[in-house]
């Protein structure tokens, strides 16, 4: 029993020093009009942050945006994650499924690349499809990223060599191409969401978590009380 409450006060401690708010970004500018659509990043576990890409309309016949190739330093969506790279992974690609969409494949490379004119980041989504809004993805992205180490929605910064938290290669599916590049981060703790301060939903924890985690102080108590 002593072990089992140790236990359970050792995995809320790790779970609560983990965990981030959820952030999003809604305001970009860069070749097409500001505000092309929102970004989320939800904390799914310790581990693991879903990224959700929102574009404004991608609709057919005339979707108003997607994300394409245009050759040179432009990758395709792009953002920097502090510590190592080289451990991150995509759990679970939802949008598009499995990261596979008509005309090519997403996949993850924490070499990193440009986003020029806003700068080099630590991890890129490239895809193998060709050159120019024929080939784009008209579609949101959204996919679950892991680090067994961990990852936190905090994690994601904007790197000493880049000018923003995300940029994508975007299109309007006629002649407007290039990076669009997101900013300004709203949302968690700081800074405050709104006026007057509003704590973030997200950083308030349920009662039944609240009530665990009591329980676990506890027994960390008891234990203390038993060795004095």
């Amino acid at each position: 029993m002593k072990r089992a409450i140790l236990f359970a006060a050792a995995l809320l401690l790790s779970a609560f020093a983990t965990a981030g708010p959820t952030y999003t970004f809604s305001v970009s500018e860069g070749t097409n009009p500001t505000n092309v659509g929102v970004i989320t990043l939800t904390q799914i576990s310790p581990s693991t942050v879903n990224i959700l890409v929102d574009l404004i309309d991608t609709t057919a016949p005339l979707p108003a945006y997607g994300f394409l190739n245009t050759g040179g330093p432009h990758a395709p969506f792009a953002f920097t994650v502090a510590g190592l790279d080289a451990g991150l992974f995509i759990s679970d690609f939802i949008q598009p499924v499995g990261g596979d969409y008509t005309l090519g494949l997403f996949t993850l490379n924490t070499g990193g690349g440009a986003a020029t004119p806003y700068g080099v980041y630590g991890v890129t989504l490239d895809s193998d499809a060709g050159n120019g809004s024929v080939n784009a993805y008209y579609g949101d992205l959204e996919f679950e990223l892991t680090r067994a180490s961990g990852l936190s929605t905090d994690d994601f910064i904007i790197g000493p060599l880049a000018d923003a938290y995300f940029a994508a290669d975007l299109t309007d599916g006629r002649s407007a191409t290039g990076t669009q590049a997101w900013l300004i981060r709203t949302g968690g703790p700081s800074p405050c969401p709104q006026e007057p301060c509003v704590p973030d939903p997200q950083d308030v924890p349920e009662p039944g978590t609240l009530a665990l985690f009591s329980l676990a102080l506890v027994g960390l108590g008891f234990m203390r009380r038993k060795r004095a």
